[in-house]
Formats: structure tokens, C-alpha cells, sequence
């Protein structure tokens, strides 16, 4: 196998490497904010509805308005399963990191490397379907 070959190789499994990073992050992140900014909504929705300084009618379709909100947010949440869809581009990193280190090896091959990486595409998908 000659030395093109391996760096074209490492090459693709770095980029692959870096999508994973990428959507897993992003997932994570999306996550973590409808989850943050559902719970603050609902929290206000309900101080809102106290308050005595601010008109009943307008407290009541403001305090409704934000658990309306709120409780988009925690359907998006969950149809768009942000929590797996992050764990299953996290777990497909860790599996090109892995490859990648093997490229590093004396005597790695760039055909088993990308057989190695047409593996953990082909269980990506198979796991991001099983989700819908």
C-alpha cells in the first residue's frame, strides 16, 4: 500500500472525524438550550401569573403564551431525540478516533482503515434509523 494512499486515508477518516465532533455537538448543544430555556418558560409562566403588579387579563395570556412555549419546546425535545442523536455521532467519533489511531500504526492499510470506517457509517445509520 503505498504512502498516497494511507495520508488520503487519514485524511478522510479526519474529516469524518471532525462531522462527527461537529454534529454531536451541535445535538448536545440544542439539547441542553431547549431544555434550559423550556424550564425557565415555565418557571416565568407561573411567576407571571402572580405577579399583582401587572394586569390579570395580561398576566394570564402572557403566563399562557410562555407555557405554550415552554411545552413546544419540550415536544421538539423529545421528536427530534436530541439526547440520542448526539450520544450515536459521539459514539461514531470515538470509533473514526480509534481508526485513526490505527492508521498510525507501522504497517497500517488504507483499505482496512476505510473498510473499518464504511463499518461505523454503515452502524450510524442503522442506530439513527432505529431512532425514528
Amino acid at each position: 500500500m503505498s504512502d498516497d494512499q494511507l495520508n488520503q486515508a487519514r485524511e478522510i477518516l479526519a474529516v469524518q472525524e471532525k462531522k462527527y465532533r461537529d454534529s454531536s455537538t451541535r445535538w448536545k448543544v440544542g439539547y441542553r438550550l431547549l431544555l434550559v430555556f423550556s424550564a425557565l418558560l415555565a418557571t416565568t409562566s407561573a411567576i407571571v401569573s402572580k405577579l399583582s403588579f401587572v394586569p390579570s387579563e395580561t398576566g394570564e395570556d402572557l403566563s399562557s403564551i410562555l407555557a405554550g412555549c415552554a411545552a413546544v419546546m419540550t415536544t421538539l425535545l423529545a421528536a427530534l431525540d436530541f439526547e440520542s442523536n448526539s450520544r450515536i455521532n459521539r459514539r461514531s467519533r470515538h470509533q473514526v478516533q480509534i481508526l485513526l489511531l490505527d492508521a498510525e500504526k507501522t504497517g497500517a492499510n488504507a483499505d482496512t482503515l476505510l473498510d473499518g470506517l464504511k463499518e461505523v457509517v454503515s452502524r450510524r445509520t442503522h442506530d439513527l434509523d432505529k431512532t425514528d
